[in-house]
């Protein structure tokens, strides 16, 4: 699995920041494998994507793509406040 990660965001229009990163889930040690194929499984981006986020003006947004062989490819938008504290901490590390 290969997830891939590009996050903006900036207060009123002006880019705070931007990110671009690409990490191939099955080349990772196995606590670290197991990590991301929790944090990044389909069904998990879907319900955290699917969550409100009214507080989510001037935040960070990140698409992230989800690839496995043989199958199509998925993405999903998210705002930072429908991320919980840990996957970010887990993006950084990443």
């Amino acid at each position: 699995m290969i997830i891939e990660i590009d996050a903006e965001g900036g207060f009123g229009g002006i880019a705070a920041a931007a990110l671009h990163k690409r990490v191939d889930v099955d080349a990772q040690a196995e606590p670290m494998r197991q990590e991301l194929n929790n944090a990044f499984g389909t069904r998990e981006l879907q319900r955290l994507a699917a969550q409100d986020c009214s507080d989510c003006a001037d935040r960070m947004t990140y698409r992230i793509t989800v690839s496995v062989e043989g199958r199509r490819s998925r993405s999903f938008t998210l705002r930072e406040g429908q991320i919980p504290p840990e996957m970010l901490d887990l993006i950084d590390r990443m």
